[in-house]
C-alpha cells in the first residue's frame, strides 16, 4: 500500500466517531507489549541500588558485611604477605600493654586460665616425683637461694635420692611468676607470694632483703618448719651481707650455705629415721632396747601361732585315722599331750608325728586301748582266731562271715562256734570245696 493510500485511510479512520482515543489505546498498548521488558529489568536494578545504597548508608547493615569477610580476608592476607603480621604486631603490642595498664582486673582474669596451667606445667617438668612412692609425711627434697634483684641463682641443694633440678630453671619460674604478678596486679613488692603447690609436692618461698630462698617439700610440712626455714634465711643475710650486696654471679663465697642447707633438710625429715636421730642418747638407747623386745616378742608371736596351727593340723590328722579317736589335747610345762583311744591294730601315732616337724620328744600320748568297729580290723581278729587252713578264704559281709573252701567238718564246727563269739558276726555260712 503507498503512502498516500496509509495517510488517507488513517485520515479516515480519525474522522470516525472516536476514532482518536481508540488510536491512542492501541499505540500504547503496542508500546507496553515493545518496552515491558525494559521496563521490569529497570525496575529490578533500581531496586537492587536502592538496597546497596541503604547496605553503605546504614551503619549495622555495613558492620554485619564487613563481619563475615573480616575473619577470612585477614587469614588470607596473612598467608599471601608476611608484612601483614609485622604491620599488625606493634598495635596488638600497644594495645595489650595500654589494657594491662588501665584495667589490670580484667587482663588477670583474662589471662588466669591460660598462665595457671602453663605454671603447673612448668613446676611439673622441674619437680620430678619421687619414684619410691614413699609414705611419709613431709621431707624437704630441695632448697634454692636465689638473688633477689636479678633472680640469679646463688647456690642449690638437693636431698638424698631426689633427682636434682636446674636452678636456673627455678629462678627464671619464679622471675616469670614474679613479672606476671607485678604487672597484671600493679604490685611494687612480692613478697606476698610465699607457697606454690602442685598436688603432693609444694614450693616454699621466704623473702628477705637480698636473696631468696625456696624449698622443694614432699607432703604437708608444719608451721614449724616455715618459721625454721625464716631463721635460716636471717642466719644467711647475717653471715653473708656484704657477698649478697656485692653479688654479681660469684657463688663461691657461698659454699658454706650448701652444707647448711643439707643439714637443715636432714633435720626437718619427717621419717621415723630422722625422728630417732634427733632424740637424746640416752632416750635413743632405750628406744633401741624396748623396740629389740617388741621384735622379740611379735617373733614369739608369730612362732607360736604357727606352731599351734602346726599341732593342730596334727591332732586333726590322728583323729582321722582309723581305729584313733582323740577326746582332747593340751599343752603342759613346754609338752604336748594328747588323749583318747586307740585300737591296737591301728596305726601307731609315733608314725604320724614323724611326717611333721614337731618334736617327738615334747609329745606325750594318753590312749586307752579299745576295739574299732571297722570291717578290716574285725577280720584280722577273726583271722588271728579261726587260723583258716590253706585254701580257706573269709569274707565279712555286713554281719555275715562267709567261708568258703574248708574241707574239715570238726574245723568248720570250731570256726562257727568262734566265730560267733565276735560283736560284728551274727551269722556264719561255708560256701562249698574249690576242686
Amino acid at each position: 500500500m503507498s503512502h498516500s493510500k496509509l495517510s488517507a485511510a488513517n485520515d479516515s479512520y480519525s474522522s470516525q466517531p472516536g476514532g482518536e482515543e481508540s488510536a491512542s489505546a492501541e499505540v500504547e498498548r503496542l508500546r507496553s507489549i515493545l518496552v515491558q521488558p525494559e521496563r521490569n529489568e529497570i525496575k529490578k536494578i533500581q531496586a537492587q541500588l536502592d538496597s546497596l545504597q541503604f547496605r553503605v548508608t546504614d551503619e549495622e547493615s555495613r558492620v554485619a558485611d564487613t563481619s563475615e569477610i573480616l575473619v577470612k580476608a585477614t587469614k588470607l592476607t596473612d598467608k599471601r604477605n608476611d608484612d601483614y603480621s609485622n604491620a599488625l604486631k606493634p598495635m596488638v603490642v600497644e594495645q595489650f600493654q595500654t589494657s594491662s595498664r588501665e584495667n589490670p582486673e580484667i587482663m588477670a582474669e583474662a589471662l588466669f586460665p591460660i598462665l595457671g596451667p602453663a605454671i603447673r606445667k612448668m613446676i611439673a617438668a622441674m619437680l620430678s616425683p619421687d619414684p619410691k612412692k614413699t609414705k611419709r609425711t613431709y621431707k624437704f627434697e630441695q632448697l634454692f637461694l636465689i638473688e633477689k634483684e636479678s633472680g640469679l641463682p646463688i647456690c642449690h641443694a638437693k636431698s638424698g635420692a631426689a633427682e636434682s633440678q636446674d636452678a636456673d630453671m627455678v629462678s627464671g619460674m619464679l622471675s616469670a611468676i614474679q613479672s606476671f604478678v607485678q604487672d597484671a596486679f600493679s604490685t611494687q613488692e612480692f613478697d606476698s607470694l610465699n607457697t606454690l603447690q602442685l598436688g603432693e609436692l609444694s614450693v616454699w618461698i621466704e623473702w628477705g632483703p637480698d636473696a631468696v630462698i625456696a624449698a622443694v617439700i614432699r607432703g604437708v610440712a608444719p608451721e614449724r618448719c616455715r618459721t625454721a626455714l625464716q631463721q635460716l634465711l636471717e642466719d644467711i643475710h647475717s653471715q653473708y651481707s656484704d657477698e649478697l650486696n656485692a653479688y654479681e654471679g660469684d657463688a663461691e663465697p657461698f659454699n658454706a650455705v650448701t652444707a647448711d642447707f643439707a643439714l637443715f633438710m636432714d633435720n626437718h625429715d619427717s621419717r621415723l629415721r630422722n625422728r630417732v636421730k634427733g632424740l637424746p642418747p640416752k632416750l635413743r638407747r632405750n628406744l633401741s632396747i624396748i623396740g629389740i623386745a617388741i621384735l622379740c616378742f611379735a617373733a614369739w608371736l608369730i612362732h607360736n601361732q604357727f606352731d599351734k596351727q602346726r599341732w593342730n593340723s596334727f591332732v586333726s590328722a590322728l583323729d582321722a585315722q582309723p581305729g584313733i579317736v582323740v577326746t582332747g589335747s593340751e599343752r603342759r610345762n613346754g609338752n604336748y599331750i594328747v588323749r583318747g583311744l586307740k585300737d591296737p591294730l591301728a596305726k601307731e601315732p609315733a608314725v604320724i608325728l614323724a611326717n611333721t616337724n614337731i618334736n617327738a620328744e615334747n609329745v606325750i600320748f594318753e590312749l586307752e586301748p579299745y576295739q574299732a568297729m571297722f570291717p578290716e580290723f574285725a577280720m584280722q581278729r577273726i583271722k588271728k582266731v579261726l587260723i583258716p587252713p590253706n585254701g580257706v578264704t573269709l569274707e565279712l559281709d555286713g554281719t555275715v562271715l562267709r567261708i568258703t573252701g574248708a574241707k574239715s567238718k570238726s574245723w568248720k564246727e570250731d570256726a562257727d562256734r568262734l566265730a560267733r563269739q565276735f560283736p560284728e558276726v551274727s551269722h556264719v555260712t561255708f560256701g562249698p570245696v574249690t576242686p
